[in-house]
Parts: structure tokens; C-alpha cells; sequence
């Protein structure tokens, strides 16, 4: 049988941005529901205090290249994704 899948959205997660308890809380969960026999991927908004050089961030190229239009503005989406070694997850 295949692996439930299930895709988490948070505005911060540690280590990424630890502004509050909810960023821990981000960290543990997908972890345990990984544990727990599902595949699991985390998508959060790349702030700018987010050093990607440090998290290894890196562009996903064949998710990128679309635009997101807010009200009259048209923006590139880029998705770029970095690794929990230490828990084998991705966060978007």
C-alpha cells in the first residue's frame, strides 16, 4: 500500500524562523507523522531573514516559473526547497 501523503503550511519552522513556540511545534509534528508512515512535505513562505546559503536552499526549477497575480501585479513564483537531514524531510 502507498504512503499516505500530507503537505504542512506554516509561516515558520525551526530552524528556519524561530519567532515563537509555533515554530517548534512545526519542526516536531511533521516529524512524528512522518514517523508514523506518511510521506510528508512542509511549505512556508521564504522570508528574508531566512539565509539560504546557511539552509541550503536551492531552486526547483520545474515548480518555478509561474506568476501569482495580486490584485493589478504580476509576480514570478520561485519554489525553492532546503532538507532536515536529521529528519530526511523537505520544506518548500
Amino acid at each position: 500500500m502507498s504512503k499516505k501523503k500530507v503537505l504542512i503550511v506554516t509561516q515558520e519552522m525551526h530552524p528556519y524562523t524561530a519567532l515563537s513556540e509555533i515554530s517548534n511545534i512545526a519542526r516536531k509534528l511533521p516529524q512524528h507523522i512522518q514517523e508514523n508512515g506518511m510521506e510528508i512535505r512542509v511549505l512556508m513562505p521564504r522570508f528574508g531573514t531566512i539565509n539560504e546559503r546557511r539552509h541550503r536552499l536551492h531552486e526547483v526549477v520545474r515548480l518555478s516559473g509561474m506568476n501569482i497575480i495580486v490584485d493589478d501585479d504580476d509576480f514570478p513564483l520561485i519554489i525553492k526547497v532546503a532538507s532536515l537531514p536529521e529528519a530526511r524531510m523537505q520544506v518548500y
